[in-house]
């Protein structure tokens, strides 16, 4: 379990050959391509250049075609599969990337567009059409054709005014100015009601003079022939007859839900060419050759040559130089166990190249925390089972298989923990032997009341044993700060530095272990009255060789006074990562608590009420356990553990590589 070693890649093949040689790449999925450092832009490389992105603009709009096409049938033709658990469909290498398929997929994601497109534009044609016939409503109790404009003597005129207006009002106010028209009342919608005015000609302009006051004016209906009704008719059979052809363009595409299989394949199949293209404008172009700089792991290396020597091409493997391990990507080789936990450690900062690899060293104390915070069996057997299940059914990759992984092992370790504290969902089995009265009938060990509390006697109780666990909770963070100081001393001397190490760490641990035997030796019964001195002697020590490391490293009086203040540092900084395990027992005592005020409000209320109320209770105090143990758990690491020893600044190793989101690759033998 270490970092992988890795190897410098510098390729020259063929221009006619690129295509191929990027798929045999991608199909090994070992190599990171990166940019060369080259100035084109100088004269000296003069005839080399990027490749086109053309073939990446007509990857990323075959992709969205697929994924939109994927989208529509979500809505039109909903998948009937088993969701979350369902595992993915696993195809060959060659099923992917077959051609034949390919094109149909495009031709299938082709028709789903065409289909939707139609189905949009007929859905907007009859929103049109309903739009139109709101605006004829209030005009329907008229027989008067829309187009009606009177005679040169007698012209008709379509009106409004506001809804609020009274319409009686308005007839007196025309009527007082004239007895040459007539308002005939139509209908009205939210905002306005309409009418329609006959008038004699010479009276028009004393009508409009009157109907001022009240808001009127004059309504437009352009376009339109024949009455209201008429029209109204016209447009509610169109209406109809564009609801029917909406219905058939669903059913079109939900006979196409059958093309989703397909589809997925080939949004995978884009997904590759889309990152074979942007991998290939990272390589250096001329017109007969091209230039590929990049990385492998070591143990490929013979992987790698044997694909290579299919094609005609020259290259060069070697390993990396000290100035370009900044620059090396980052792979951890770990196994079942301490693999999962890669996605932390990527979470919080890949390590430097020529570091320590942290997952083993952290996964131990990560399984152990979180079950100590847990330490519930019913938990961790639930935690377990469920990891399990998701595991085997749905066969999840990358992050989430680590997730689940480390899940089921910090299940594992909840009931070590649990066994040790006799808690099975808090004290469920106790209230429940007492609620149907066999408390004393079963084998196990009781209190002084003769309530039943364990098959067995428990090694502590996070509730009745708060010191106990105070205790416990401090020494576990004491053996991981240790550890992660002996982690910074053996990276000190594997780095030339080992008067850093003695004077540094070195120093500390005198100061800490010497201080724990000067206080605590005189404490523990029967010990040895000389534990103290040689507590103090070794405590002298340290405080002697804190001085000595600051003058030597600084080279010079001043260190003399420095060394004060990274005293205090020390001081202060161990101090507070120790008491930040605390917290192990905070979420542990917390967890309990919560789990037997739940079993205990239930059995207040009797046998069935108990068991409601603990099911809702402890399903709750699970989720909120998830949730704190996972993210104090991984904060003890980042914080306390991580900055004892770990060099961060890596970049994750990302070589060009099949990967897909609905389908799962058969690897074949290349």
């Amino acid at each position: 379990m270490a970092i992988v070693k890795m190897k410098r890649l510098r390729l020259l093949a063929l221009r006619a050959q690129r295509e191929e040689l990027l798929r045999t790449l991608q199909g090994l999925g070992c190599v990171e391509i990166r940019e060369p450092a080259l100035d084109l832009s100088d004269p000296q490389w003069e005839g080399m250049a990027k490749p086109s992105a053309a073939g990446l603009e007509k990857a990323r709009e075959q992709s969205l075609l697929l994924s939109g096409a994927l989208d529509t049938l979500r809505r039109y033709a909903p998948a009937k599969d088993g969701g979350l658990f369902t595992p993915r469909p696993q195809i060959s290498e060659g099923e992917l990337f077959d051609e034949g398929a390919y094109a149909a997929g495009l031709d299938a994601a082709r028709q789903v567009a065409q289909a939707e497109r139609e189905l949009a534009a007929k859905a907007a044609e009859r929103a049109k059409l309903l739009t139109q016939k709101a605006s004829l409503e209030p005009w329907s109790s008229l027989d008067v054709p829309l187009d009606a404009e009177g005679t040169a003597t007698v012209p008709v005129h379509f009106c409004s005014v506001p809804v609020k207006t009274s319409f009686a009002a308005l007839e007196a106010a025309v009527g007082q100015n004239t007895e040459l028209a007539q308002l005939i009342r139509a209908g009205s919608d939210r905002e306005l009601q309409y009418f329609l005015l006959i008038c004699h000609h010479s009276a028009l302009g004393a009508c409009y003079e009157a109907m001022r006051p009240f808001g009127a004016s004059r309504v437009t209906l352009r376009g339109w022939t024949g009455t209201a009704a008429e029209n109204t008719a016209l447009l509610d059979n169109r209406i109809a007859s564009l609801e029917r052809e909406e219905q058939e363009c669903r059913t079109a595409l939900s006979g196409l839900g059958e093309k989703r299989d397909a589809l997925r394949r080939c949004v995978d199949r884009a997904a590759q060419e889309i990152s074979r293209e942007e991998n290939k404008l990272r390589l250096i172009d001329t017109d007969a050759a091209f230039v590929l700089d990049g990385w492998l792991p070591a143990g490929n290396q013979g992987e790698l040559e044997k694909a290579l020597g299919g094609f005609q091409c020259a290259w060069e493997i070697a390993d990396p130089t000290p100035d370009e391990y900044p620059q090396v990507p980052i792979k951890l080789k770990n196994n079942a166990v301490t693999g999962p936990f890669t996605a932390i450690t990527e979470m919080y900062s890949m390590p430097a190249y020529d570091s320590v690899d942290p997952n083993p060293l952290m996964a131990p104390f990560f399984i152990a925390f979180f079950g100590f915070m847990m330490n519930d069996i019913g938990y961790g057997v639930l935690m377990v089972l469920g990891t399990a299940f998701f595991l085997a059914k749905a066969r999840p990759k990358g992050t989430m298989r680590d997730m689940m992984a480390m899940f089921f092992m910090c299940g594992i370790s909840s009931v070590f923990w649990g066994c040790l504290t006799g808690s099975f969902f808090g004290d469920f089995l106790s209230k429940l032997f007492d609620l149907t009265g066999s408390a004393a009938a079963v084998p196990g060990y009781h209190d002084a009341a003769g309530s039943f509390i364990w098959f067995w006697k428990p090694l502590f109780t996070p509730i009745n044993d708060t010191i106990t666990v105070m205790i416990g909770s401090m020494v576990l963070g004491v053996i991981q700060v240790f550890v992660g100081m002996a982690v910074s001393v053996e990276e000190k001397i594997r780095h030339g530095q080992p008067l850093d190490a003695i004077t540094q760490e070195g120093a500390w641990w005198c100061i800490l272990i010497g201080a724990a035997l000067t206080i605590g030796g005189p404490m523990i019964p029967g010990a040895p009255a000389i534990l103290g001195t040689v507590g103090l002697v070794v405590l002298v020590l340290g405080v002697v060789l804190l001085p000595v490391g600051s003058i030597l490293r600084s080279k010079s009086p001043i260190g003399a006074v420095t060394w004060i203040w990274d005293a205090y540092q020390g001081i202060s900084g161990y101090f507070s990562d120790i008491l930040s395990y605390l917290r192990l027992m905070a979420l542990m005592m917390a967890g309990s608590i919560i789990a037997s005020v739940f079993n205990t409000l239930g059995s207040v209320f009797g046998l069935v009420p108990f068991i409601i109320v603990a099911i809702i209770g402890n399903t709750l105090n699970l989720v909120l356990n998830l949730l704190g143990c996972y993210v104090h758990t991984m904060r003890l690491q980042c914080l306390e553990f991580f900055g004892r020893f770990y060099q961060d600044g890596g970049k994750a190793f990302r070589p060009l590589a099949v990967e897909t989101k609905y389908v799962d690759i058969l690897k074949e033998e290349h």
